[in-house]
C-alpha cells in the first residue's frame, strides 16, 4: 500500500506542477498563479469533506494540490509588488486570492458533502 500511495502522490504532483505551468503559459504568470491557487483550493475543499476516503485525500491534497498551488509564489509576487510600490496591484491580487481561494474551498467542500 505504501508504494501505491507514493506512486499516486508522485504522479499527481507531476500533474499538478505541469498544470500550473500550463496556466502560466496560457494566461500569464499572475493570472495563472491565481487560477491554480483557486482551483487547488476547490479541490482541497472537496477532498477534505467528510465523505472522501483517506486515499482520495492523500493523493489529491498532498500530490496534486500541493504542487498545483503556490502560496510561496504568491508571496514573491506580492513582495515584488511592494518593492515596486505597486500598492493597487498588491491589494487587488491579495484580495482576489483571499476571496477566490476561500470561496472556492467552501464551494469544493459543499460539493464533497453532497456526495
Amino acid at each position: 500500500m505504501a508504494i501505491r500511495s507514493m506512486a499516486a502522490v508522485l504522479i499527481a504532483a507531476v500533474t499538478g506542477a505541469a498544470s500550473r505551468w500550463g496556466f502560466n503559459s496560457l494566461i500569464g504568470n499572475s493570472c495563472g498563479l491565481l487560477a491554480a491557487n483557486i482551483i487547488g483550493c476547490a479541490l482541497i475543499g472537496w477532498a477534505s469533506s467528510s465523505h472522501q476516503s483517506k486515499w482520495d485525500q492523500t493523493w489529491l491534497t498532498v500530490g496534486l494540490c500541493g504542487s498545483l498551488t503556490s502560496f510561496a509564489g504568491l508571496a514573491v509576487l506580492l513582495g515584488t509588488g511592494l518593492e515596486q510600490q505597486r500598492w493597487a496591484f498588491v491589494v487587488l491580487w491579495g484580495l482576489a486570492t483571499l476571496v477566490g481561494c476561500g470561496a472556492s474551498f467552501d464551494l469544493g467542500r459543499s460539493f464533497g458533502d453532497t456526495r
